[in-house]
């Protein structure tokens, strides 16, 4: 039999992984898994994560045995193969106060405060980048916030700080 006629370019594109590395991405996977169950209830909403992955999160509050849980976590971690990892990493990302994301947005928000606090076009910059955000309650908050500060500008007032909150809201 002539096997020069035989196409073998099939062969060049098969790659072997090794059965350590594997576990190491199971272990990952799991890993990854546990973090979305350690999430408040609050954020599950916000996740860029389908609807089987969700409930199972929703379903890990519900074990109460080390075991079950464990292998609760294996399942999700072949749930979370079908999904979109890095929309997951960037996710918890910005919810981790040490990430370097959180920090950016955080930065941003802040910057967004000054500037309405000190008045100029700022409202109409932060509508034209939000709209739909609650024109009147912005107004209130800073026009609370404003006279906070001229009353007392070395501490920052409650109002300052329901500002920055209604800021996180709207940004988040």
């Amino acid at each position: 039999m002539n096997t020069d006629n035989i196409d073998h370019s099939d062969e060049d594109e098969i790659e072997y992984v090794s059965k350590s590395e594997l576990k190491r991405d199971a272990q990952r996977m799991r890993d990854l898994a546990q973090q979305l169950t350690e999430l408040k209830p609050s954020f599950w909403p916000q996740l860029p994560i389908g609807d089987n992955l969700r409930e199972a999160i929703e379903e890990n509050v519900r074990l109460s045995s080390h075991e079950a849980k464990r292998r609760h976590l294996q399942y999700m971690g072949k749930l979370i193969r079908k999904e979109n990892i890095d929309a997951i990493h960037e996710f918890l990302a910005l919810q981790d106060s040490s990430s370097e994301a959180y920090g950016r947005i955080q930065k941003q928000q802040e910057m967004w405060r000054e500037k309405l606090v000190k008045g100029g076009t700022a409202l109409n910059d932060f509508i034209e980048h939000y709209p739909d955000v609650d024109r009147q309650q912005l107004r209130n908050l800073i026009r609370n916030a404003q006279k906070d500060l001229s009353e007392n500008p070395e501490k920052p007032s409650t109002n300052y700080r329901k500002l920055f909150q209604f800021i996180k809201q709207v940004t988040a």
